[in-house]
């Protein structure tokens, strides 16, 4: 059984690389590929030289991935409610349709993907704040990053101003009629 890297598609010597875990998605593969009889049972590594490459790979994938889930997640939501908040009647096969739907959506991210390591050298999933950030402009994180803290409070605990108070209008009176 040969060693093979991922990234590089070249074969790595015994002891170097790193071994890549078998999830699912591999183990699927692998049991497709079984059956076609073009199973080659490799070993899969990624090399020393092409672990820069593959963490780059990674986090891209993952940040795939959730922008994937949540455009299908927003699709199965519009899809549901739209019709019901413009008067249609309930439909059930629009909801598993759109469920369907937006399953499809979020499967596409698995087109581009990269499989983790196994002692957990890879990126790490992403937090919604770390999501946000990498979202936002750079000049609104900046300035996010630079605003101090200690001003929010100030603002809370000085004194509200209140307005005056309106005079109050004169009922209109109709004129009697001659």
């Amino acid at each position: 059984m040969a060693r093979m890297c991922i990234v590089s598609r070249k074969e790595v010597p015994a002891g170097e690389g790193t071994p890549i875990r078998e999830d699912a998605i591999i183990r699927t593969i692998r049991v497709i590929k079984g059956k076609l009889g073009i199973l080659q049972n490799n070993e899969l590594v990624v090399s020393n030289e092409a672990l820069e490459e593959y963490t780059k790979k990674r986090e891209k994938f993952e940040k795939m991935a959730v922008i994937h889930a949540t455009v299908g997640a927003i699709l199965v939501v519009a899809f549901i409610f739209g019709p019901l908040l413009l008067g249609a009647p309930f439909n059930p096969m629009g909801v598993l349709f759109s469920i369907i739907l937006g399953l499809l959506v979020a499967a596409l991210a698995l087109l581009s993907y990269v499989p983790a390591l196994e002692d957990g050298k890879e990126s790490t999933v992403p937090t919604p704040g770390q999501i946000v950030s990498r979202l936002m402009p750079r000049s609104l994180a900046k300035k996010a990053q630079e605003a101090p803290k200690a001003e929010a409070p100030k603002e809370a605990a000085a004194p509200a101003k209140k307005a005056p108070p309106k005079p109050a209008k004169k009922p209109y009176k109709r004129g009697k009629r001659k």
